[in-house]
């Protein structure tokens, strides 16, 4: 803070047993701090003063720089890292923000000043939400909200909301040669709707049964049970308000490159063509309704899950009603959401192996560029 240190400021919450936790997304972040009870009018205090007034050390940030360099270093080692950055990279394009990855010339270039930009254009109580929770009565929550009127910053920027990608008008397939891999790592997609679309439940249910189901998905039965050509294989729908993102990865020796690629676009194939069938559809509602539980297990689950209703403009009924919201979604609307969303002709493919091994076989699907591994995104 602006009166104390970085280390005077680490001690006072050590004394305590506090933990400051912070997450950045693509559309919002989050500060948070967790404390035992009695410590509280301690720490909250402490915490408002990290929001309203921060410090922004200079070596501090030198020190995070090094490190966030040292890792974007180590991932050009991680063939799965690689996959991921080409992936969004290749999918979404540089002009769109889900399309620009962090590098290690970026973080070079960004100084103090930048920081310090940032917060004062987008950190301000007018575009914020504040949860506490635990144990406290109505005083103490009075006391500590107030300490929230010294924060009189005013947000000069507009919310960055990406906005949905469009359709892909072709395949496009990007393999990154690694010359010490035996495997191919494979990510291959295409864009999906956002969080605020009316019927994002039915396509979560869609995505479960496809891919989202660990054992008892469609593609792990058909690619890794019935073929054995991979160790694992799973989908997901990645979402922000407006922009979502459905992807598919898994790896798998490169002398079997083509025939696993053609699997997965067997099974997604038929899947888009003849929806899912009732035992699957049954399974998938249960496993929503039991997740749902987990994630509300404990105070600090609670509390992130209503920041993620305010984020996402939802009411809290929404948890409250989730079993009979979940019940009431039939087959129809499930295969609905899949031709509406999963039903895509084309797909950005991103490989990740020897260029030697598997180059020609990803020809057979399609034009293919290929990029050093160390090249940027």
């Amino acid at each position: 803070t602006e009166s104390l240190s970085p280390e005077r400021f680490a001690d006072r919450l050590e004394q305590t047993g506090a933990a400051l936790f912070a997450e950045t997304g693509d559309e919002h972040s989050v500060l948070g701090c967790k404390m035992l009870s009695r410590h509280a009018n301690e720490v909250i205090p402490l915490f408002w003063e990290m929001v309203c007034s921060p410090r922004f050390d200079g070596n501090e940030l030198e020190r995070l720089k090094r490190e966030m360099i040292t890792a974007l270093q180590a991932e050009t080692s991680d063939p799965n890292a690689l996959a991921n950055k080409h992936f969004f990279s290749l999918l979404c394009g540089k002009n769109h923000p889900a399309g620009r990855v962090h590098t290690i010339q970026s973080v070079k270039r960004t100084g103090l000043s930048q920081v310090r930009a940032f917060f004062t254009a987008y950190f301000s109580p007018e575009n914020s939400v504040l949860v506490i929770a635990g144990d406290f009565n109505g005083e103490d929550a009075a006391r500590w909200t107030s300490l929230f009127s010294s924060w009189n910053n005013k947000q000069t920027a507009v919310q960055c909301i990406a906005e949905p990608l469009p359709a892909l008008a072709a395949t496009s397939i990007r393999l990154i040669d690694k010359q010490d891999i035996t495997q191919t790592y494979f990510m291959l997609g295409h864009p999906a709707p956002g969080e605020l679309v009316a019927d994002r439940n039915a396509l979560a249910l869609a995505n479960y049964i496809l891919g989202g189901g660990n054992f008892s998905s469609r593609l792990m039965e058909h690619v890794r049970s019935a073929t054995g050509k991979t160790y694992g294989i799973g989908s997901q729908v990645l979402c922000n308000r407006k922009c979502g993102i459905f992807l598919i990865a898994t790896t798998t020796l490169s002398i079997q490159t083509a025939e696993v690629l053609s699997a997965i676009l067997a099974v997604y194939g038929e899947f888009s063509a003849n929806g899912v069938t009732g035992a699957e559809l049954e399974k998938a509602k249960e496993f929503a309704v039991g997740n749902m539980a987990f994630q509300l297990e404990g105070i600090g689950n609670i509390t992130e899950k209503l920041l993620w209703l305010s984020l996402y403009g939802r009411e809290q009924s929404f948890i409250e009603h989730f079993d009979a919201l979940i019940s009431a979604i039939g087959k129809d609307e499930v295969d609905g959401a899949i031709r509406s969303y999963l039903s895509s002709k084309h797909f950005s493919i991103v490989a990740v192996g020897r260029k030697e091994d598997i180059r020609q076989q990803l020809e057979r699907f399609g034009e293919v560029t290929a990029m050093h591994f160390r090249e940027a995104p």
